[in-house]
């Protein structure tokens, strides 16, 4: 009994100082070694081999701290990665191309300058035998036979819409409102207007499609908008609608469907009506008065003009690839646009984003066995497309598609922005969904460190303040003083950036900290992984070397040799107005990279 009671009270006392053990300010700290063995970052091989799909690589332990050194961090499942990495801080180098060599199921990236494609294509295609894709709505620049041509996969919006009248109105409606948004403003009427011209020379194309002389693509629908005879493009709805909306041609295609189908071989009537939706949004662009008409065809040719690019026709002419097929087999496809062209095709790239998440969120992979494989998007400059309405809808039933999104910014405050990102409201609903946020610390403390700082936490700092008085009766008086104090202080934190990767002995202005915050652990400090580092990082070295020199093939645009050489020079024209246009960098973001990088490699 004896023993008994003392076991109790032990147990008791312990339950008493566990309780009341309470902090003021907070009890926060970086995970250690016991934190990061739980957090599942650091899978056995066992555990490896029991993954449905493969992980992705975020980052590396420093090599001589704790018992995980030099070990890669690899985050498994169907959860999201936020990283916020300011402009040149390593996110190509450490997150970006590793992936693309790592990663073996199917990959979809947002790829500015291009420089993801020639890092890790040649490899993903030839190593790892996937279907390789670029579509670069510039066309992609190549020699061939002493002359440079424009190249690139095709891709074809209006090839998704589906032709059962069931669904070819909804499907034509969300890309109309992706290329002609509403923002609240006085203009919405001409906005709204301007779609409806849209989605009625659409539903034209796809109404006479059967007849053979217009394809349906983009460019048809700007040859449209300006009729051939020159007459009104109201005149020419009108003509349309007498033609192929009267009685006549009604009963005859009556008659025809009525047939027996042993019957109907070679009884098809040559000319195809016009759908009810089609008569009516024709008759309302009609009836409005000339200076109405003329100013709707204004904003129309704002959004559409773009189409009647020769290169731009071209590229979006027809598909090569389909992008319903990213769960069905491993296939990569590269959205591959220049800095400069991010404005001009905005919402060409948010059109495209778009469609591949609304066309992958249809069926779940237990209604269909062929959706086997996850198919993971690198979103580098998220933001940058525009508002991905689809994103915010969807995102928290996303990862049960096995879509899986790396969002890459600069900073929080891109995601927060009202204008330009996706609000307060939209920028949580994303953030919720991302179980790992990984921040590279940036030169200067700005709110994005500071509320790194806050999330990280508070803890409780005790300091001893002595007091002493002299005299007769004099003292010493000893006080716990107890203060709130950050585990890290953003100052703190942008001293990060002072530990460098060391190349040849020498320090150079790639930094490696990068800070690690989740769901399965505390916070904790880790590296980049440094993936032009021959010594230590040799797979990724040869894997980049192997892609270079073996840079896959792109098809050729049927595009006149004259129009390609003004084309380059008007693209060439375009990039050093923007460059021109950048706030001017620290020294460091231009230090020649050549003195830090094997073969000229850059540190993003």
């Amino acid at each position: 009994m004896l023993p008994f009671l003392i076991a109790l009270v032990l147990t008791v006392v312990m339950f008493v100082a566990v309780r009341e053990k309470k902090t003021v300010h907070g009890n926060a700290r970086l995970a250690n070694d016991r934190d990061l063995a739980d957090s599942g970052f650091f899978p056995d091989e066992k555990e490896l081999k029991n993954l449905k799909h493969p992980s992705l690589l975020i980052g590396k332990m420093p090599e001589n701290k704790g018992r995980f050194k030099s070990r890669y961090l690899l985050y498994s499942g169907q959860q999201f990665l936020m990283l916020y990495a300011p402009t040149r801080s390593g996110k190509g180098v450490g997150i970006v191309i590793p992936n693309g060599i790592w990663y073996t199921e199917s990959m979809v990236f947002l790829d500015i300058k291009l420089e993801n494609f020639l890092e890790t294509a040649g490899y993903r295609k030839n190593v790892l035998k996937q279907e390789v894709y670029l579509f670069s709505p510039d066309g992609y620049a190549r020699e061939i036979g002493g002359e440079t041509v424009l190249t690139t996969h095709r891709y074809n919006p209006l090839y998704y819409i589906r032709r059962d009248a069931v669904y070819r109105f909804g499907d034509l409606e969300k890309i109309a409102v992706i290329l002609f948004p509403m923002t609240g403003g006085e203009n919405d009427t001409w906005v709204e207007s301007s779609k409806n011209v849209f989605i009625s020379l659409v539903l034209w194309l796809l109404d006479t499609e059967l007849e053979g002389k217009f394809k349906v693509n983009m460019n048809s629908v700007m040859k449209l908008s300006i009729p051939a005879d020159g007459s009104s493009l109201a005149k020419w709805m009108l003509n349309e609608i007498r033609s192929r909306g009267n009685e006549v041609l009604t009963e005859r295609w009556k008659e025809y469907h009525a047939l027996p189908e042993e019957e109907k071989q070679g009884k098809t009537p040559s000319t195809y009506p016009l759908s009810d939706d089609t008569i009516r949004l024709f008759r309302q662009f009609a009836a409005k008065d000339p200076e109405q008409q003329e100013s709707i065809m204004l904003d129309f040719n704002r959004t559409m003009s773009m189409f009647a690019n020769p290169v731009v026709a071209a590229a979006t002419e027809d598909n090569d690839f389909d992008m319903r097929d990213v769960r069905r087999k491993k296939m990569t496809i590269y959205y591959g646009i220049s800095p400069g062209a991010l404005k001009q095709y905005q919402r060409l790239t948010n059109l495209f984003f778009s469609q591949l998440l609304n066309e992958n969120v249809r069926t779940l992979p237990e209604h269909d066995a062929t959706l086997k494989y996850q198919c993971t998007l690198m979103l580098d400059e998220f933001t940058s497309m525009g508002r991905l309405d689809v994103v915010q809808v969807s995102l928290a039933f996303t990862a049960g598609y096995n879509l899986r999104f790396v969002f890459i910014l600069q900073n929080r405050e891109q995601l927060f922005d009202e204008k330009h990102g996706y609000g307060k409201m939209g920028g949580n609903t994303i953030l919720k969904n991302c179980a790992v946020e990984i921040f590279y610390p940036p030169k200067k403390v700005d709110e994005s460190v500071k509320d790194v700082s806050e999330t990280i936490g508070y803890y409780d700092f005790v300091r001893t303040q002595i007091s002493r008085t002299t005299g007769k009766n004099s003292s010493t008086t000893r006080n716990k003083i107890i203060e709130k104090r950050a585990v890290m202080l953003p100052q703190e934190i942008t001293d990060l950036r002072d530990q460098k990767f060391k190349f040849k002995g020498k320090k150079t202005s790639f930094s490696l900290p990068q800070i690690v915050m989740s769901e399965f652990c505390r916070p904790f400090i880790a590296h980049k992984i440094v993936s032009f580092d021959q010594k230590n990082e040799s797979f990724f070295v040869n894997a980049r070397k192997y892609s270079r020199k073996n840079i896959i093939d792109t098809p050729v645009l049927n595009i006149p040799q004259d129009e390609v050489v003004r084309q380059l020079m008007l693209q060439r024209e375009r990039e050093e107005a923007w460059k021109a246009a950048q706030p001017a960098f620290d020294k460091d973001d231009f230090d020649d990279e050549k003195e830090y990088f094997p073969d000229g490699d850059s540190g993003d």
